[in-house]
């Protein structure tokens, strides 16, 4: 028999996860973000000071020739500890950007320190704090869509955040001129979606489903292209059609949010036969049970 995902289980599980015990307080939240402020601070100066060192030796170097400036300046990476400082410190902000977006979402917006929050978290944007267009501008931006991303699979997230989650997700302008490289016909480099997908998410938690859906067309549109179903299932291959079942799921909820059900049942039956032998995630799981809610189902 054919297990039916209920379409109250979704939002039974989120309340329960909000039960006492399980949501930290605002206050150890912003306790424990001043704690991790500090180590990203002591943890940037490491990295600054180890790039000074090491800037401050190559300028010896001057008039030596290229090939020995260059075999000079990997030793001094090496030997002065480089990679772990950067790791480390790529380490703290990871934790520090996680932790800033989850006391964002908890602090009540009524709450005098939520414009704070805001600020800072809008401050980690790649335009304020990346040269424009460069790849750490570019990943920066992934990465800040992968933080936000998990809290838009909440129907139930306030509209007002749901709103700066967009502001914070508008995919630039290298991305919309490679959605039209792929619109025309001509080859462009896959890049990393994660972006324009939290975007289509964070548009249709605001009610914009044209927006969301018209993001979503153009992920659909390259993840088939690049998911390559005319070849054996491979690690390279397999990363991109498990990228175009979720958007194919997400695809499903837009349509069911505006009640095409007959769409929406399409998307979802095309999604689930893509990589059958790979369980979507959990957070696919409660779309689906999202869709099946909206369907009535």
């Amino acid at each position: 028999m054919k297990t039916v995902i209920r379409p109250l289980s979704f939002f039974c599980l989120f309340a329960l996860s909000l039960s006492a015990g399980t949501t930290p307080s605002p206050d150890s939240l912003l306790k424990e973000l001043e704690s991790l402020r500090t180590q990203l601070t002591q943890a940037n100066q490491a990295l600054s000071e180890n790039e000074r060192i090491r800037e401050d030796a190559a300028k010896k170097d001057a008039n030596l020739p290229a090939d020995v400036r260059l075999e000079n300046k990997q030793n001094r990476v090496s030997d002065s500890g480089w990679l772990a400082v950067f790791q480390n410190q790529k380490k703290v902000y990871e934790k520090y950007l996680t932790l800033l977006v989850k006391t964002f979402i908890i602090l009540p917006s009524s709450d005098q320190r939520f414009k704070e929050i805001q600020k800072e978290l809008n401050q980690q944007h790649p335009e304020n704090c990346k040269n424009s267009l460069t790849v750490s501008w570019h990943d920066q931006h992934s990465l800040l869509a992968k933080k936000i991303y998990p809290y838009l699979i909440n129907p139930q997230i306030e509209k007002e955040k749901a709103e700066f989650f967009a502001k914070l997700t508008k995919p630039s302008g290298g991305t919309k001129f490679e959605d039209f490289l792929h619109f025309v016909g001509l080859g462009a480099e896959p890049q990393n979606w994660h972006v324009q997908n939290t975007y289509s998410l964070a548009s249709l938690r605001i009610g914009n489903v044209s927006k969301a859906r018209s993001e979503n067309k153009k992920l659909i549109r390259k993840a088939t292209k690049y998911s390559r179903f005319n070849e054996p299932e491979n690690q390279f291959n397999l990363r991109t059609r498990k990228e175009l079942r979720e958007y194919k799921l997400l695809r499903a909820l837009i349509e069911a949010t505006e009640g095409k059900k007959k769409d929406a049942l399409r998307f979802q039956s095309e999604a689930m036969q893509i990589a059958p032998n790979h369980p979507p995630r959990k957070e696919l799981h409660r779309i689906i049970d999202e869709i099946q809610g909206s369907l009535g189902n």
